[in-house]
């Protein structure tokens, strides 16, 4: 019923308005107290200038209570007058795998390291296991009752429209979910033995500075996922593989910083997550997320999958050269012993297996170079998802779980 004067009448609501209006026309009267102590000689003061005595603020710290905003300018602590590029999460480099190797000195080989392929061609995924693989994809990607706000489409046709936002398992969520589906099913395959060998930590984050012809660059990343073990892996023979047999990539007339960001404000020094003392320590598999919104380049254009697989490539670099500087000092050049991890790199869909050998940190040698075997991804699922309300998961690749194996018993 809409609410109009009749209706008013006939309810308290038009009493109380009319009432205000009322109260509201009233003139408060003089009671004339003040004249009289004024003819008296007695000065009227406000409370408020009396009772409330003036004192400086004084900033208290509080337990708990979060500190305010530090300013980025030079008064931020880690202010440096000398600028660097910094190389994050969320920055891609503008030639990929090409830059990757020129910064790195690495030498790239597309294929696994002999030996694994040949353990690879070895190793058969029982019935059971692939059965129980497949299910947890499901539960995985379309079972889990998380719903969010999904990323944002757009139609490359029309990229002013945005289509309607969907709810759904958001793309963090699900890369987790799905690689510790996939370690759970890896520890299944090795057995107690192995087991008792590996660890798994998250977000483990990695910081390493590095000089490159003068040029001072930061890594400062983090692996999402990474399984650590009592024993190193076992460094390949550069006898065999002849990493200076390769040339590198001439990046003229491009700097091989380019794209990466400078800043002032930033960490020198080496960090790596877990105490040497500990008897898990060493680096065994890094597992990468890699969604559409994690990365993007600074010129707006698309993400190449190339530029994807250098990512990989700076992050493997970083977990190895921040142990290997743990072990041997933080000015180290010429490692005693290569230090060697494995990366495996998800989108949640496609699958990217990659290893990386350490050999030397002096990143301008010309008589020692690190290497890197990479594999071609491949998609562990054509497609994952409700089909006319019914759960559903084509073309399921089992060689996903079977990689993967390989890597976690190596």
């Amino acid at each position: 019923m809409r609410l109009t004067n009749t209706l008013l009448r006939q309810h308290i609501g038009f009493y109380f308005k009319k009432h205000w209006l009322q109260q509201g026309k009233r003139v408060p009267n003089s009671t004339k107290a003040e004249e009289e102590l004024v003819a008296r000689g007695i000065t009227v003061v406000d409370p408020k200038d009396v009772l409330k005595e003036q004192h400086p603020r004084q900033d208290f710290k509080i337990a708990g209570m979060v500190p305010p905003p530090v300013a980025f300018d030079e008064s931020h602590p880690l202010w440096k007058s000398e600028p660097a590029f910094v190389y994050g999460d969320t920055n891609l480099l503008l030639e990929g795998v090409r830059q990757a190797q020129a910064l790195l000195n690495t030498a790239v080989y597309d294929d696994l390291p002999l030996k694994m392929e040949e353990k690879l061609d070895q190793t058969k995924i029982t019935t059971q296991l692939d059965r129980s693989m497949q299910q947890a994809v499901l539960s995985a990607l379309v079972f889990d009752t998380e719903q969010v706000k999904t990323a944002i489409v757009k139609v490359p046709e029309r990229p002013a429209y945005k289509l309607p936002r969907t709810y759904g398992i958001s793309e963090g969520r699900r890369n987790k979910l799905i690689l510790s589906k996939l370690v759970t099913h890896c520890e299944r395959f090795a057995g107690r033995p192995v087991n008792a060998t590996r660890k798994v930590v998250y977000d483990a984050q990695f910081i390493v500075p590095i000089v490159k012809d003068t040029e001072r660059v930061l890594l400062n990343m983090k692996a999402e996922s990474m399984i650590i073990s009592s024993d190193p892996l076992k460094a390949l023979d550069t006898s065999i593989y002849r990493p200076m047999d390769l040339e590198l990539p001439n990046m003229f007339p491009l700097k091989m910083t380019v794209s990466i960001p400078t800043q002032n404000i930033y960490d020198w020094r080496n960090v790596y997550p877990i105490s040497r003392n500990y008897k898990l320590s060493h680096p065994h598999t890094i597992l990468l997320h890699c969604s559409p919104s994690d990365v993007k380049n600074a010129t707006e254009l698309p993400v190449t999958r190339d530029q994807i697989e250098g990512r990989t490539m700076m992050k493997a670099f970083a977990v190895a050269a921040a142990r290997a500087r743990q072990l041997y000092g933080d000015e180290v050049k010429a490692l005693p012993n290569p230090v060697t991890v494995q990366a495996v790199q998800t989108d949640s869909k496609t699958f990217h297996f990659s290893v990386y050998q350490l050999n030397t940190l002096d990143l301008s040698s010309t008589t020692e170079r690190n290497m890197w075997f990479r594999k071609a991804p491949f998609d562990l699922y054509s497609q994952c998802g409700y089909v006319i309300g019914k759960p559903t998961l084509e073309d399921y690749n089992k060689d996903v779980l079977r990689h993967l194996a390989v890597f976690y018993s190596n």
